[in-house]
């Protein structure tokens, strides 16, 4: 099951209502400084700090916004990580 780790020097914060995640200058050329994000994102940016599988951010979207599809939830979230991985904020585990 692969899991994913938030990358160390990167923050979820709230700025004027919107969404942001900022990262360390010592991140330069791995992660873009600043990057808005919805409010769905930073719901799931908050589990994974935390660790969550992929599993329990199902579960978690499921019951935040009553959604009732679980493969339309995969399919958004998985979106969702690929984009974080690809612009460096998020790195996966393999785990066995």
């Amino acid at each position: 099951m692969e899991r994913f780790k938030t990358r160390t020097g990167v923050v979820l914060t709230e700025i004027a209502g919107e969404y942001v995640l900022v990262s360390a200058k010592s991140l330069s050329g791995i992660c873009p400084y600043v990057t808005q994000i919805n409010e769905t994102s930073a719901f799931l940016w908050a589990h994974l700090v935390r660790g969550a599988t992929m599993d329990q951010l199902i579960s978690a979207v499921t019951e935040e916004y009553e959604a009732s599809d679980p493969e339309e939830i995969r399919s958004a979230i998985a979106d969702f990580l690929s984009e974080m991985k690809t612009n460096g904020y998020l790195l996966s585990i393999e785990e066995d």
